[in-house]
């Protein structure tokens, strides 16, 4: 067994990339028998953002002033290459508190990475407002998870299930984390940012090949 910790926030065209070679670089690991566990923590890169929905593009030009449409070029550029397609015309700039808090109930369910990935794709690509509740819904049904147990406000800002969101939000800042992505597999060091494909198989593989040592004594 490996563990595989990533930081990531699902609005972060980084993390989109980040998370797209860990889950390839798992996936080839899986396909050799060895199982891979990925725990994903949460990171907002705009903690004040509202909930209410507004055009990426225009929040950018804000920010970027005339830079932004250069950004967003490189960035639809670089996320090509790894077979992803961004659409920064359709975009909805949003909170990620709320889809954070799903990503942290799929966890309990095993649906993790299907629901990250499936957020990144409906923010990305679908030009989806992923803070909306019904969009959220849709999501979890999709990836197969069943929200009814925890009862009808489980994604609200109040629920019991978003005070232990912001304890681990709180929990990573008072540890360092500034950005992300993050990425740590095993016990091995912490890597920051976008790391390649094959970096962070190679370090899967020595984590299961150092498993399997210990294991055999």
């Amino acid at each position: 067994m490996v563990r595989a910790d990533m930081v990531l926030d699902v609005i972060c065209v980084h993390s989109y990339i980040g998370y797209t070679r860990l889950v390839r670089a798992a996936n080839r690991l899986r396909a050799h028998g060895t199982p891979v566990t990925i725990t994903f923590r949460p990171y907002e890169i705009a903690p004040a953002a509202s909930d209410s929905p507004q055009l990426l593009m225009p929040v950018l030009e804000r920010a970027l002033g005339p830079y932004a449409a250069t950004q967003t070029e490189l960035f639809t550029w670089q996320a090509a290459r790894d077979g992803l397609e961004l659409r920064y015309d359709l975009a909805v700039a949003t909170g990620t508190f709320r889809p954070h808090l799903l990503v942290a109930l799929a966890a309990g369910q095993g649906r993790a990475e299907a629901v990250v990935e499936r957020l990144f794709r409906a923010h990305f690509t679908e030009g989806e407002h992923i803070a909306a509740e019904d969009v959220l819904r849709d999501v979890a049904e999709e990836c197969g998870v069943d929200l009814a147990p925890y009862g009808p406000g489980v994604l609200a800002r109040t629920s019991p299930e978003a005070e232990e969101l912001r304890g681990e939000l709180h929990r990573l800042r008072h540890h360092g984390v500034t950005g992300a992505p993050v990425f740590r597999i095993a016990d091995g060091p912490v890597l920051l940012g976008v790391q390649a494909e094959g970096v962070l198989y190679e370090a899967m593989a020595q984590a299961a090949a150092r498993s399997a040592g210990a294991t055999t004594l």
